[in-house]
C-alpha cells in the first residue's frame, strides 16, 4: 500500500478593542474597512448548503492551491454568482471559470460524477499522434540498429497504485529485450504518454536516471518550499519518501552516462513530463520533439462533503538541478509533425535523434 498524509495549518483571527483614544478614529477607519469588506462577501443565500459549499471550498483552495494570487477575486465571483442560485447543482457548473482563474486546468471540481474543470485550449495538435493514443496502449521496445535501442511508453490509468509493480516490471522486460553490451545510445519515446501514475514509470527506468545517492526531482509548493523528493539512495528509489521496489532486475547494466534521447510530443503530459523531468540534467541526455501538455503540477483531492471533492494543483515539479517548471517542457530540439510508428526509420524525430547519437 502506498500511502501519503498531508499535514495542513489551522487558521485563527484574533480581534482586539481599543479604548477611545486620539488613534481611536484611525482604529474606526480601519475596523470599518474591515468590516465593509467582509461583509462584502455576507450576501444572503436562499440555500444554507449552497453557502456552505461555496465557504468551504474557498478555504480550501486559500489553504492548499499553488497559485493563490486571483484568490479574492474568485470569491467574489462565487459568492456574487451563487448567493441566488437554489441548488449545488447550479452551483457546480461556475467552478469552470474558477480553475481558468487559477490557472489551473489539472485540478477540476467532482460533484456527482461529473467533473467541472478549465479546458485549456492546446498550445498545438498532432492528427497522428491524436490517432495513435486510442491505440498504443503496450510498451513497445525494438533495436533501431545494432548500436541503438528504443522504447515507447504509454501512459497508464493505475491512478489506485495497483498496478506499479506490474508497469516497473513490464518496462524493465522490454529493456531487457532488446538491451546489450553492444548498445550505445537509447531513445526513450514519451509521445503517447498522456500521464498516469508516475511511480511505475520511474521506476521502470530507474538505471537510466542515476546511480546511488542522487536526488533526481521533486516537488515545491506556493512558498518555495520543497514538498516532496524524488531521490536513489542506497540502491532504492524514493519518491516523496517512498521506497518502491522492482523485482524484474535489468540482465545486462545500462552504462553509466549513456546517451539518451528523450522523445516528446503536445499529448506528453502529466506522468510523462514527470518522467521527462526525472531525466533533465541528466549528462548526455537530449529532449527532441515537441513542446508538452503543460501540466506540470501536482494535484491533490480533497473532500468538499459526500457528494463532492475538489482537486487543485498544489505544487510545481523541479528537475535535479532545482528548476522549477511552471508550464510546458520545451525540447532542446523541436521536431513538429513527422511521426511515423509504422517504419520508425522514417520517423522524423526518431532520425533526428539517430543524428544526436551518432554525434
Amino acid at each position: 500500500m502506498y500511502k501519503c498524509t498531508v499535514k495542513r495549518n489551522s487558521l485563527y483571527l484574533d480581534y482586539c478593542f481599543v479604548t477611545i483614544t486620539k488613534t481611536m478614529i484611525k482604529s474606526f477607519i480601519f475596523i470599518t474597512f474591515i468590516f465593509f469588506y467582509t461583509s462584502s462577501f455576507s450576501q444572503t443565500f436562499k440555500n444554507d448548503s449552497i453557502r456552505s459549499f461555496v465557504d468551504q471550498s474557498i478555504k480550501l483552495i486559500r489553504s492548499n492551491a499553488v497559485d493563490t494570487s486571483n484568490v479574492e477575486l474568485i470569491e467574489s465571483k462565487l459568492y456574487d454568482k451563487a448567493k441566488d442560485l437554489n441548488s449545488v447543482s447550479a452551483v457546480a457548473p461556475l467552478y469552470t471559470e474558477v480553475f481558468e482563474l487559477l490557472n489551473d486546468h489539472h485540478g477540476g471540481l467532482k460533484y456527482k460524477g461529473k467533473t467541472y474543470g478549465w479546458n485549456k485550449p492546446a498550445g498545438s495538435a498532432n492528427a497522428y499522434l491524436k490517432g495513435k493514443l486510442k491505440t498504443e496502449k503496450t510498451v513497445v521496445s525494438q533495436l533501431i540498429d545494432k548500436k541503438t535501442a528504443y522504447i515507447r511508453i504509454p501512459g497508464n490509468d493505475d491512478f489506485g497504485f495497483k498496478k506499479v509493480d506490474s508497469i516497473a516490471n513490464d518496462i524493465a522486460t522490454h529493456i531487457n529485450k532488446v538491451n546489450s553490451a553492444k548498445i550505445k545510445g537509447w531513445i526513450i519515446d514519451l509521445r503517447v504518454n498522456t500521464g498516469g501514475n508516475m511511480y511505475p514509470i520511474l521506476l521502470g527506468l530507474k538505471e537510466f536516471i542515476g546511480s546511488d545517492n542522487i536526488v533526481f526531482g521533486g516537488f515545491r509548493n506556493s512558498k518555495g518550499e520543497s514538498s516532496g523528493k524524488w531521490e536513489i539512495k542506497e540502491g532504492k528509489m524514493m519518491i516523496d519518501g517512498i521506497e518502491l521496489v522492482r523485482e524484474t532486475e535489468l540482465e545486462d547494466p545500462i552504462k553509466r552516462d549513456t546517451p539518451i534521447v528523450i522523445l516528446t510530443s503536445c499529448y506528453t503530459a502529466s506522468a510523462g513530463e514527470m518522467t521527462t523531468i526525472s531525466l533533465i540534467g541528466r549528462k548526455n541526455t537530449y529532449i527532441v520533439g515537441e513542446p508538452t501538455a503543460d501540466y506540470t503540477t501536482a494535484v491533490q483531492g480533497f473532500r468538499i462533503n459526500k457528494e463532492a471533492g475538489i482537486n487543485l494543483s498544489t505544487d510545481y515539479v523541479v528537475d535535479r538541478n532545482s528548476k522549477i517548471y511552471k508550464s510546458s517542457i520545451q525540447p532542446g530540439i523541436e521536431v513538429l509533425q513527422g511521426d511515423n510508428f509504422e517504419d520508425l526509420k522514417k520517423d522524423k524525430k526518431i532520425m533526428k535523434a539517430m543524428q544526436l547519437l551518432k554525434r
